[in-house]
């Protein structure tokens, strides 16, 4: 399943940033059992293994993910 939620996260992120709440969102709209620990490893997985990059929304004070090397 890792590796199956890892390859949806990409494909959510693909169409744009978005904070890990709305990832989440989309996954449960997909109809997707979401478990929050395996969730977070997941995310955390990609952003280490140089996939996804996390950073910061001042304004919101909230972190975004989006696709590494993709334009903002």
């Amino acid at each position: 399943m890792s590796e199956e939620l890892k390859r949806k996260i990409i494909e959510i992120l693909s169409k744009g940033d978005k904070t890990s709440i709305q990832i989440r969102e989309e996954l449960i709209q997909l109809g997707e059992e979401i478990n929050l620990i395996e969730f977070r490893k997941a995310l955390a997985d990609l952003v280490r293994e140089g996939v996804l990059e996390k950073y910061p929304v001042y304004e919101e004070k909230k972190f975004y993910f989006r696709v590494k090397g993709k334009s903002h």
